[in-house]
Order: C-alpha cells, then sequence, then structure tokens
C-alpha cells in the first residue's frame, strides 16, 4: 500500500477520532479498531531512520518492561494467567502508541488528526459556553459527562498550543486568537473544573519559559502582557470561579480540621480525594517495592478505608485518583520508576525534533498531563488516557510535523 493511499484511508479515520473522542465511547473504541486494521499496511512499508529508530525503540522496550512488570507482579500476588492478562487492557494505551506508531509518522496524518481534535474541542467549547449564558444549563453545569475531561488537561494544552503556534507565525494571529478567546471563556465562565485553573497556571508558566528568546521582542511581551490581564480580569469577574477555589479552599481547611473518623464521613471533592491519599499511602507502606497488584487494589483499598470509619462503599471502589500513588500502590516503587522512565524518554524524544512548536508542544502537555493525574488516574479515565495516547502519537511519531506549515510564497512575474 503506498504512502498515499495510507494517508487517503487513515485521514478520515483519525479525523472521526478527533470528533468521537468527548462525545462518544463507542465510537472512540469503533475508531480506534479500525486503526488497528490499518497498522499492519503502515507497518509493512514503514522505514526507519536511524536517530528514530533507536529513541523509539528504547521507548518500546520501556512501555514492554513496564507491561511485563505489571503482569509478573499480579502473579506473584496470587491471580491467575488469564486474569492478569486481563488486567493489562488498563494499559493498552501504550500498546496502542506502539502498533499505530507507522500510521501517525506520515506528517499529513498527525497534522490532520491535531487539527480535527482542536476543531472538535473548540466547537464543544462554544456550544458549553453558549448554552451557559443562554441559562439553558446552570452556571457552571458542563454540556455532557464528557465535559470534565476537557477542561482540564485537553483544553488547557490546545490553549497553550495555540499560543506558542502565535509566537513561532504571528501572520497567523487570528486563526490562533479566535479558538482561545472560546476556549478560555469556556474554561472561566462556563466550567467547574478547578484542575482546569491550575493547569492554566503552571501551563502558561512553562510555555513563556520555553518561549523565553522570543519574548525578549517588544511586541510579544505587550500581547502576552495584555494577555495575562485579560485573563485576570475574567478570573476575578466570574463568581462562579470564585466560589470554586473558595470552596476548595475551605474543603481542605475542614479536612485537615477533623479526625480520621469524622473524615471518613466527608463526601466532599477535594476530602474524598484527601481520603483516598491517606488510604493509599498506607496500602503503599506494605507494599512498598513491588506493589500488591493492580487486581488486588480494589479489596484492599475498601477495606483499609472501611478501618478508617469509611461506610459508603460506592465511594471507594478501587479508584484513588492520582495515578502515581496508583502506580506504587499496585506496582510498588519499582513499578512507578518505569512508568516514570517512559514519560523521561518521551521528553527525551522531543528535544531532537527539529519543529519547535511540535518540541515546545509536547513537553508542555506532557507537563499538563503529569500534572493532571496528581487528581485522576488515566488508568481509569480512558478519555484523558485517549487523549494523551493521541497527543503523543502525534507530537512523537513525526519527524517533522509543521503544524502549521509555513505559506508558499509566489516568486513575482516580472
Amino acid at each position: 500500500m503506498s504512502e498515499a493511499w495510507r494517508i487517503r484511508l487513515a485521514t478520515p479515520v483519525v479525523l472521526a477520532l478527533s470528533a468521537c473522542l468527548l462525545t462518544t465511547t463507542a465510537g472512540t473504541n469503533l475508531m480506534v479498531f479500525l486503526l488497528l486494521l490499518l497498522a499492519p499496511w503502515a507497518w509493512w512499508r514503514f522505514k526507519w531512520t536511524e536517530p528514530e529508530r533507536r529513541q523509539a525503540t528504547t521507548l518500546f522496550m520501556l512501555i514492554g518492561l513496564f507491561c511485563v512488570w505489571d503482569l509478573s507482579v499480579n502473579l506473584w500476588a496470587g491471580n491467575s494467567w488469564l486474569s492478569s492478562l486481563k488486567a493489562l487492557r488498563d494499559l493498552r494505551n501504550f500498546g496502542f502508541i506502539i502498533v499505530l506508531w507507522p500510521i501517525f509518522a506520515l506528517p499529513n496524518v498527525a497534522r490532520r488528526a491535531a487539527w480535527g481534535l482542536l476543531a472538535s474541542v473548540v466547537l464543544l467549547a462554544l456550544a458549553n459556553l453558549t448554552l451557559n449564558l443562554l441559562g439553558h444549563i446552570p452556571p457552571g453545569d458542563l454540556m455532557t459527562k464528557f465535559m470534565p475531561n476537557m477542561h482540564g488537561q485537553i483544553l488547557v494544552g490546545l490553549v497553550l498550543l495555540l499560543g506558542m503556534s502565535w509566537i513561532e507565525q504571528p501572520d497567523r494571529s487570528w486563526r490562533a486568537w479566535l479558538p482561545m478567546v472560546i476556549l478560555l471563556l469556556s474554561l472561566l465562565l462556563a466550567s467547574s473544573r478547578r484542575t482546569g485553573y491550575i493547569l492554566l497556571v503552571a501551563g502558561a508558566g512553562m510555555a513563556l519559559v520555553l518561549n523565553r528568546d522570543k519574548l525578549r521582542l517588544q511586541k510579544y511581551r505587550v500581547v502576552v502582557l495584555l494577555g495575562v490581564v485579560i485573563i485576570l480580569g475574567l478570573a476575578l469577574s466570574s463568581s462562579h470561579l470564585r466560589m470554586r477555589v473558595s470552596l476548595a479552599l475551605s474543603e481542605v481547611v475542614q479536612f485537615f480540621s477533623l479526625d480520621t473518623r469524622q473524615r471518613a464521613a466527608l463526601e466532599t471533592s477535594v476530602a474524598i480525594r484527601l481520603e483516598y491519599y491517606v488510604s493509599t499511602w498506607r496500602l503503599i507502606q506494605d507494599h512498598f517495592w513491588t506493589g500488591l497488584g493492580s487486581l488486588n487494589f480494589g479489596d484492599a483499598f475498601w477495606q483499609i478505608n472501611q478501618q478508617m470509619g469509611a461506610t459508603n462503599k460506592a465511594l471507594f471502589g478501587g479508584n484513588p485518583h492520582n495515578e502515581y500513588l496508583w502506580m506504587w500502590a499496585t506496582k510498588g516503587l519499582i513499578g512507578l520508576l518505569m512508568y516514570l522512565a517512559i514519560w523521561v524518554q518521551v521528553c527525551r524524544m522531543a528535544w531532537h525534533k527539529r519543529d519547535r512548536l511540535q518540541r515546545h508542544g509536547l513537553w508542555v502537555l506532557v507537563t499538563l498531563f503529569l500534572m493532571s493525574i496528581t487528581s485522576n488516574s488515566m488508568s481509569f479515565d480512558m478519555v484523558e488516557g485517549h487523549f494523551m495516547m493521541l497527543a503523543l502519537l502525534v507530537f512523537l511519531a513525526p519527524d517533522n510535523l509543521k503544524l502549521w506549515p509555513e505559506k508558499v510564497k509566489l516568486r513575482e512575474q516580472p
């Protein structure tokens, strides 16, 4: 199958995947399945360059070792081969990265996947913002069950990516600023996702550091300063945002003012997460190096919380809402270090990308992801997991992405 045919076949599927990611789980699964069917043909004609082959092989080996370790820990914990193999489905997004790599190594496919995801998120954000402003849904409520996922690392990552693309190519300013404004308004005025507020501040700081050489020019400094002032103004004018931040602070103070059994009775968002962290850490202390296995975590998690005074089992279903604690508890410190090594290799590979926006964009997206999983888990929340899978394929697989290809200047006729 020629490269042109691979692009023709993969393009509609990756566009559909981008549209389905935040709208339908069944559609997402179907599109990933179709890409898996295309993968053998893509691998058959795929050719590596030597630096890419060496770097990608290291990444694939780290992913493979991590999966083998997960399987081994579950077997050591007394689980059957069949159930231990089935448990690997929690790590399937890592496997998808390996299998789908040659499809997204084609820059045209990767670019269209990125554009499709951006268009999907902007349209959903615009719809959510409009319904909030018109009063069809209460302030801060979100249009669909996928919206909380969107208003975290996904929306913030795209905002920062658009901002950095403007810094790289100021002549495309309206194409960057218009979707940025829509996304920011939806986040600040029509969202209850507090994680998004934190990620915006942290991610913007990193993006500014990465582009500090460009910010030496006065025109960039003025625009960035104006943007910061506008965002602060929107944030301060949003009573809903102020209420959500104030509520989070009060919940933290309330949690630490109570004893263990009183804390277990709290069912606020922040208190429950803090309770998860405390109980998961107790499990880690008993299984520090090798973990207790992902298959055994659910029962052990409920038992430890029950001992601490919890009575509502539905709230303690086995998701500690922290990927680091989850990895440490289920796979031990050894497994956690393996997991972090994968992300270190991802950043090392990004360092060698020639396209500056591709390199910086991936660093920012990885940073946002590693921050967001302190209050969530890719292993449980597959919307976040599929997004990061797609982001890694788009920004890592192509040698030179060129997300916004430079305009071709026509030669003047004499």
